[in-house]
């Protein structure tokens, strides 16, 4: 997949941007698909690089590109080729319908991410879009094998990305059955469980005798602690009675004491139906009544000593309210009095201001200063109609100035204009241009240069390719000293070559084979024969060759024997029946190495067999090998090669031939494709020859001095266009000014005639309007000044009719009481005050004399009741006793009924003794008590005590020691219950027992397998980590030119780390390198990576993004040839803002990139 087209519609600060990339020339092998992406700082390069990560992965919520536009209008689109079609795909910010193709269909998610190899944003910023955060923190990770992408790029080419997770868990599912010291392991708690129930088992499982033996103990046990219960408890019982005692021993003393008391006192009433205690709330009560009774008759009659010497005159009481009547009106006076001469005071200033504001505004003498006097709305009339004037004044004169002005500015447009039009002429023909040759910029329009020159351009680059890749195509067809100058004939085809190098690859394989194994067969036989000398050398074994030739013997001599019947042929006869029987019995003690020696004679038959097969299956391969070389050699004489050819050779020449042809035709295609385009560039150079100071030498040369005279002629036109225009503008703003000044003067006229009106109208001849416009400042202290003396007459005239009525009003009130005149009014009107004053005392106190003898009578009558009250609770409480006549004093009743309730408590206090000796002693009544304590004393009680505790103390361990042998006793027979325990007990055991087997067996197959997977993994891991390793090393290599011509691996715990040997033998990590050879390290570990995908067939854009910036010269130019070798398998594009890394580039790369300028 690559980018024909990107185009930011809306993203970050572009607009309608696109970058055209072409179409995919790399994979074509025409010339690298490599570009550069050049602008300064901040003009939209990261930008770019992120809109295509937007297009592939979509808009995150946040964006952080969405400054300019909204994020809901962000939209990145762009023409991707994939497989070698090209589709349209548009990204839009949406949670669903994000991606849609160039008709608006939505398309799903897979549509694009099913060619993205399955990486994630992630996996594709850290592998394919560097930056310098991304390509150092991405670098080691691949470098120290970590983190997804160093998986990704050692493991997963290997097709073993997801094994090692796998094997993980392979792992823990092995150490969770079984690990050394795990405690809490399958098999560690099979063990525990085995074991508790091995335990349980042993201490279970109970006999019969022992059973019967458990029961007796129970029995017994039992029988045992009911006798030590029964003796406990007659002891406790015991124990109660001597303490039941001993505590009612004292009891009857005092029952005896209280006995005597009460018979002392026979008439003592049962109860008491009264509080004791409210005879001391009665004596109380008694005294306070009685004193309250004697201290109110004496205030009383003082009370009423004292109303009775008070006088109160009724016409004196409405005398108040006439006062207070002229209480507001005294108050005014007062102030009349304080007030009244200020304020005369500021009504003459008043006068005087107004008069002085009168004279400034050049009124004569006898005019009253009033009715120059206007309202405040008459004083905004003058202000606005005056400031009316000020202003249209002022707009008349400053538009006579900026007449003036423009006036002066459009003569210097006219002058300007006539000196540019003049030097457009004289500028707009070279010198030896003729004076009606065209422009030069009608020239380049003609031709549709800005078209042109970069087609032209293209034109010659891939022509120039093609030429070179067919001259270089041609040089690969030279062998030994044999060259070509032209394209030879192949006398062969492409599958005759491929068909005869492989039968003759099979021939050698086979011939190869053949020599081989007759070889084995002739080693074979060799070795079969020496075990046979072996078995034979001793004499202890005799072949059967050797037996055959005893027995030959043994026959002829028993024939010469039966023929002669002389001691002689017996004799010899018996010697060879001797030889055979001695072989015979040899065979048959050695009968396994006879075996043996049976068996090499056999299997040296089959070796000689075999050899002989394999030498004439080799004659026949050789022969068939030399008459396919022979044929060859024909054809290789024929196409002018040297002799003799391999196959292997003449299909390496077929095929460089194939492709010579190839690249010779793919030259006249490209000539006849860019015909045209060369033809309409001769012809622009004819048109421009003319009018150029010069010949030109090639298009690119007439271009540069074309656009110099066209860019000049643009200029001289824009300027005249401009001076044109600036003698328009100038002329329209003058007469709009004209116009402007015209109003302003009708405005002054109308504003003077409107204020000269409004003066007239407000003040008449009284003043002049030339003395107004001057100042409206008199006429607004006239206004002020006019308020203050209206508001200072007003008050001088209230005070003074205020005092009059006051005046009146106490005369009248004075003669009427009878009372003499003061000096003033003010002081009669205070003597008349403590009149009333006087009067309305005496009747208050009156008054409140009346109230306190009422209310003293009613608190004597209150008392008085309280004593009667009194005295009947007293005789109703007296009637309890028998003599209720003497005890009609308080105190002498109060000693008596403490005496009576002090007789009634002692009867309460004996019948509790009474009842707590006798529920102590266990009896019914008194008599039987003091029997059974007439003879017993508390010494002997406390003895009987002591010795009871001890007895008692021995019965309870008696008891606790039989508790504990009859509950053991009974908890050893509860265990045997009969029940099917033991047998389920032995299930469990034996069931445990299988599971720990199956565990075990578990535990071995998963450990074995995980140890055999890991071997291998690591052997297909090392082997791709190789192919691997080397891609990376060689790019390294060109990269620091040969300084680290070596990388290594070392272990380092569970991972294994990156290493660059130098050329002096200095093993250095990536973290040990400048910044510099680290950054050329991490980019040969993603171009190495580059490769790998693509070799699996992941061809994805490769982006970087100003990553050259810590690179000398030198390293940059071997850089700039590394993203040239990934544009040749793949789409490699470079953002910068440096202008040298573009000059470099285009120096140093065979095929110069494409250059984008944003």
């Amino acid at each position: 997949m690559r980018l024909q087209r990107l185009d930011l519609d809306r993203f970050g600060h572009f607009t309608d941007r696109s970058f055209d990339f072409g179409t995919g020339l790399g994979a074509d092998g025409d010339r690298p698909d490599f570009h550069i992406i050049y602008g300064p700082n901040e003009a939209g390069k990261t930008t770019t690089m992120e809109a295509a990560l937007r297009l592939f992965y979509g808009f995150p919520m946040r964006e952080s590109y969405a400054f300019k536009h909204p994020r809901n209008n962000l939209q990145v689109s762009a023409t991707l080729e994939i497989d070698g079609t090209a589709r349209r795909f548009t990204r839009l910010p949406k949670r669903s319908g994000a991606l849609v193709d160039e008709t608006g269909t939505v398309l799903p998610e897979t549509a694009l991410s099913a060619h993205l190899a399955g990486l994630s944003e992630e996996d594709y910023r850290q592998l394919l879009c560097l930056d310098d955060e991304t390509i150092e923190r991405g670098g080691e990770e691949i470098a120290n094998a970590q983190g997804d992408i160093g998986r990704l790029l050692f493991s997963a080419a290997a097709g073993v990305a997801d094994l090692s997770g796998v094997l993980d868990g392979v792992r823990e599912r092995a150490d969770a059955l079984w690990k050394k010291r795990g405690r809490t392991t399958r098999i560690a708690e099979l063990k525990r469980e085995l074991a508790a129930i091995e335990s349980e088992i042993r201490e279970s499982d109970v006999t019969a005798s022992a059973w019967k033996g458990l029961k007796h103990t129970l029995s017994q046990a039992q029988h045992a602690e009911d006798e030590a219960r029964a003796t406990r408890n007659a002891l406790f019982a015991t124990k109660a009675r001597i303490e039941g005692q001993r505590r009612a021993l004292p009891l009857m003393a005092e029952i005896s004491t209280l006995e005597a008391h009460i018979n002392a006192h026979p008439d003592t009433p049962v109860r008491l139906d009264f509080d004791p205690e409210r005879l001391i709330a009665l004596r109380t009560d008694h005294g306070t009544a009685t004193a309250n009774i004697e201290r109110l008759t004496k205030e009383i009659a003082a009370l009423e000593t004292q109303i009775a010497e008070i006088t109160v005159d009724p016409e004196r009481l409405a005398l108040t309210e006439d006062l207070d009547a002229l209480h507001d009106l005294s108050i005014r006076d007062r102030g009349a009095q304080l007030d009244l001469a200020r304020r005369k005071d500021e009504l003459r200033a008043a006068e005087v201001t107004m008069n002085r504001a009168a004279q400034d505004l050049g009124a004569a003498k006898d005019v009253d200063p009033q009715s120059l006097a206007l309202s405040q709305v008459e004083i905004a009339q003058l202000e606005q109609a005056r400031d009316a004037l000020v202003d249209s004044r002022r707009s008349a004169i400053n538009e006579a100035r900026e007449l003036d002005d423009l006036s002066e500015k459009y003569d210097a447009a006219q002058e300007a204009l006539a000196a540019t039009e003049a030097t457009a002429k004289t500028a707009s023909k070279s010198a030896d241009a003729p004076l009606d040759a065209p422009r030069v910029t009608d020239i380049l329009a003609r031709f549709d240069v800005d078209r042109l020159a970069p087609a032209h351009a293209s034109a010659l680059q891939v022509i120039h390719a093609a030429e070179a890749r067919a001259r270089k195509s041609l040089s690969a067809l030279r062998m030994g000293a044999v060259t070509f100058e032209t394209l030879p004939p192949c006398p062969g085809t492409h599958a005759q070559a491929q068909a005869w190098a492989e039968r003759h690859n099979v021939l050698t394989r086979a011939m190869q084979n053949a020599r081989e194994k007759c070889a084995e067969h002739r080693e074979t036989l060799a070795a079969l024969t020496a075990r046979a000398e072996t078995l034979t050398a001793s004499g202890t074994v005799t072949s059967d060759r050797e037996e055959e030739t005893l027995f030959a013997a043994r026959e002829a001599r028993w024939a010469e024997h039966l023929s002669t019947l002389d001691e002689d042929s017996a004799r010899t006869f018996r010697e060879a029946l001797l030889q055979h029987d001695t072989a015979m019995k040899t065979r048959v003690a050695h009968a396994s190495e006879l075996g043996q020696l049976r068996q090499i004679e056999q299997d040296k038959a089959e070796a000689h067999t075999r050899a002989e097969h394999a030498e004439a299956r080799l004659k026949e391969l050789q022969a068939e090998c030399a008459t396919l070389e022979a044929s060859l050699t024909a054809m290789a004489e024929q196409a002018g090669l040297p002799t003799p050819l391999t196959p292997a050779e003449w299909l390496d020449w077929v095929s460089r031939h194939a492709a010579a042809e190839e690249d010779a035709e793919a030259l006249r295609t490209t000539q006849e494709a860019h015909r045209n385009t060369l033809e309409r560039a001769e012809r622009l150079c004819a048109a421009l020859a003319p009018v150029l100071p010069f010949a030109p030498v090639d298009l690119d040369e007439a271009m540069v001095a074309a656009r110099q005279i066209a860019e000049a002629e643009r200029h001289q036109a824009e300027t005249v266009a401009k001076a044109r225009e600036h003698l328009a503008q100038v002329q329209r703003d003058l007469d709009k000014r004209k116009a402007k000044h015209q109003a302003a003067q009708s405005a002054e006229a109308k504003a003077l005639q409107n204020w000269q009106a409004l003066v007239a109208a407000l003040l008449g001849d009284r003043v002049q309007p030339d003395t107004v416009m001057a100042s409206l400042a008199p006429l607004r202290d006239l206004r002020e000044q006019e308020k203050a003396r209206a508001t200072a007459q007003r008050r001088v005239e209230a005070m003074e009719a205020d005092q009059s009525r006051f005046a009146q009003e106490v005369t009248r009130l004075a003669e009427a009481q009878g009372l003499e005149l003061r000096d003033s009014a003010a002081e009669t009107y205070a003597a008349l005050k403590d009149l009333c004053e006087q009067t309305r005392s005496a009747h208050e106190k009156a008054k409140d004399l009346s109230v306190a003898i009422t209310r003293a009578q009613s608190q004597l009558s209150a008392n008085t009741d309280r004593l009667r009250e009194i005295d009947q609770e007293v005789a109703t409480i007296a009637a309890a006793f028998p003599d209720p006549d003497a005890l009609t004093d308080i105190d002498a009743l109060r000693q008596r009924v403490q005496q009576a309730a002090q007789v009634i408590a002692e009867r309460e206090e004996l019948a509790r003794l009474r009842q707590t000796v006798m529920a102590e002693l266990d009896v019914q009544d008194m008599d039987t008590a003091r029997a059974r304590l007439a003879n017993l004393s508390l010494a002997e009680l406390d003895a009987a005590t002591e010795s009871n505790q001890a007895d008692l103390t021995h019965a309870e361990e008696a008891l606790t020691q039989a508790i504990e042998r009859r509950i053991t006793a009974a908890e050893a027979l509860k265990q045997v219950t009969g029940d099917a325990n033991i047998a389920t007990l032995e299930e469990k055991k034996a069931t445990l027992e299988l599971e720990l087997e199956e565990a075990a067996r578990a535990h071995l197959e998963l450990s074995l397998g995980h140890y055999l997977a890991s071997d291998a993994i690591r052997r297909y891991r090392d082997s791709h980590r190789s192919g691997m390793m080397a891609a990376t090393e060689r790019c390294f290599s060109d990269l620091t030119h040969g300084a680290y011509p070596t990388l290594s691996t070392q272990p380092d715990r569970d991972a294994e780390v990156l290493m660059a040997v130098a050329a002096d033998g200095t093993s250095k990590r990536a973290s040990e390198m400048s910044k510099g050879t680290r950054f050329q390290l991490y980019l040969a570990l993603r171009a190495a990576a580059h490769e790998q995908l693509v070799a699996q067939g992941t061809c994805l854009p490769f982006f970087c993004d100003d990553i050259f910036e810590t690179f000398d010269e030198t390293r940059t130019s071997a850089a700039c040839r590394v993203m040239e070798t990934i544009g040749r398998r793949g789409q490699a594009i470079y953002l910068t803002h440096h202008r040298h890394v573009v000059d470099i580039a285009q120096k140093v790369c065979d095929t110069p990139p494409v250059v984008h300028e944003i």
